[in-house]
């Protein structure tokens, strides 16, 4: 661990605390918003769905907002699961791993009751098997609760530790984030963090291996990941610093973000954005 701390410390000088998003961003999450059922959705075509909500509010939260028609949308989420089979499932849609995390979430969110959709964890512990999959499901876990979680997370951590030298960035943010989400330390924090930092692009982002340029899932994931690592007092690094950069060139003239630049802006894009901007805050402090 002091090893690993050690690595962490060489990454960490001094930059310009994060910016507050604008007015216009807080303006693009809201016109997502359905009037009738208060749900959000992804772009202003589409229909409302589980992860824009979950997008939506998480946003407007960190952007300091107000979340309006509260009601509707605890209303819209309840609506998605069912009690029978103890599962999330966007309207029309069938259940995954994914959607059942995202239920778990913006639900705990909304203060919905847990005995409400508890099946939902039942399901996740019965079917989250490939990394990706209990990645996203540990994002529910810390949600619910670690302490609180019904069931043993040790074969999780083992898919996600058997990754001792990840080959890419992304790979080397998911891990290492999903670890310190459990409250467990990464065992192969050092490899984690020098795959971070060696994976870097020239546009200042980190984008799927093997992809031109960078993309703000990417960048989320390996900037949470460096957030839950760093310790007490440190600040933004300056390599994080450049994030800001490539974020602003995903930025559109409505107010929103595109997933890569030059594409439209999406609620995906957006809170990829909005999440960054708010831990590279956290990080400067």
């Amino acid at each position: 661990m002091k090893t690993f701390l050690t690595t962490l410390a060489l990454l960490v000088c001094a930059a310009a605390p994060a910016q507050e998003m604008k007015p216009e961003t807080v303006k693009y999450v809201l016109a997502l918003q359905d009037p009738a059922t208060g749900g959000f959705k992804v772009t202003p075509a589409g229909k409302p769905s589980l992860r824009a909500c979950n997008g939506g509010v998480k946003a407007l939260k960190a952007m300091g907002q107000t979340v309006p028609e509260l009601d509707k949308i605890k209303a819209f989420v309840t609506s998605c699961y069912d009690a029978k089979t103890g599962t999330f499932a966007e309207p029309d849609g069938k259940p995954d791993v994914a959607i059942n995390a995202v239920g778990v979430m913006i639900a705990l969110d909304l203060g919905l009751p847990r005995e409400k959709f508890a099946g939902a964890m039942t399901y996740l512990k019965d079917n989250a098997n490939t990394f990706e999959e209990v990645r996203i499901a540990a994002a529910a876990v810390e949600a619910w609760g670690v302490a609180d979680c019904p069931f043993s997370l040790d074969g999780w951590l083992k898919t996600a530790t058997d990754i001792a030298a990840p080959a890419d960035a992304r790979t080397a943010g998911s891990v290492l984030a999903m670890c310190l989400r459990l409250g467990k330390p990464c065992p192969n924090g050092v490899a984690h963090v020098a795959a971070i930092t060696g994976g870097q692009n020239a546009d200042g982002g980190w984008g799927v291996k093997g992809a031109a340029g960078s993309d703000l899932e990417t960048c989320y994931r390996v900037v949470r990941a460096l957030k839950l690592a760093r310790a007490d007092g440190r600040t933004v690094t300056a390599e994080l610093a450049r994030v800001k950069t490539f974020a602003a060139t995903c930025k559109n003239a409505d107010g929103g973000y595109g997933v890569k630049p030059g594409e439209a802006s999406s609620m995906s894009g957006t809170y990829y954005a909005v999440l960054i901007d708010k831990f590279l805050g956290e990080l400067a402090k």
